[in-house]
């Protein structure tokens, strides 16, 4: 569990979805991704269970997902997620529109690395994000991420070619940046 001022992270659990559900509707968070929101309640929570089995079944993924609550309430707010293989991990976020620019996406995020880098393993981290999604690309600057390629027609969803940039950070760029992996 992490814990801020402001945010709280919990493994993500089937029960979550109950939490989860209502918020991940909102269709202004799929514009930059080729996921749509959930189609009911029972499928999010099917979901749930098949993410909260932790990987693949030949153990070449290990796959964590955390819940991100506000502190005061509770409430959901977004999830993180990082799929670790071998010596890398492939990290994500999404947070509700609601609450778009105010600091939790670099919180939670800051969690997500600080916990995948203990794991003495994982050399190096990953993100991949639309070329259009400007505040998800300051986002992974901020956090000392370098965008190591450009893939042009990475997918193509909502009618739309996608273009996407990959960026990285290794174990010890973000072991050196005090201020960030102390969460």
């Amino acid at each position: 569990m992490n814990d801020t001022n402001r945010i709280i992270l919990e493994p993500l659990l089937p029960e979550d979805a109950q939490d989860m559900f209502s918020v991940l509707s909102d269709n202004r968070a799929y514009q930059f991704i080729p996921d749509e929101p959930p189609i009911s309640l029972e499928a999010l929570h099917d979901r749930y269970v098949f993410l909260s089995e932790g990987g693949n079944s030949d153990g070449t993924g290990i796959w964590l997902n955390w819940i991100i609550r506000q502190a005061v309430d509770q409430k959901a707010v977004g999830y993180t997620q990082a799929t670790l293989t071998a010596e890398e991990a492939i990290v994500a976020y999404h947070i509700f529109p609601a609450y778009w620019r105010q600091g939790i996406a670099t919180d939670a995020m800051q969690f997500t690395l600080t916990t995948i880098f203990h794991n003495p393993d994982i050399k190096i981290a990953r993100a991949f994000v639309d070329t259009r999604n400007h505040a998800s690309i300051a986002l992974l600057h901020k956090l000392g991420f370098k965008q190591v390629r450009t893939i042009h027609d990475a997918d193509f969803f909502k009618g739309a070619k996608s273009h996407e940039y990959e960026f990285e950070i290794t174990q010890t760029e973000w072991l050196k940046t005090p201020m960030l992996s102390q969460t």
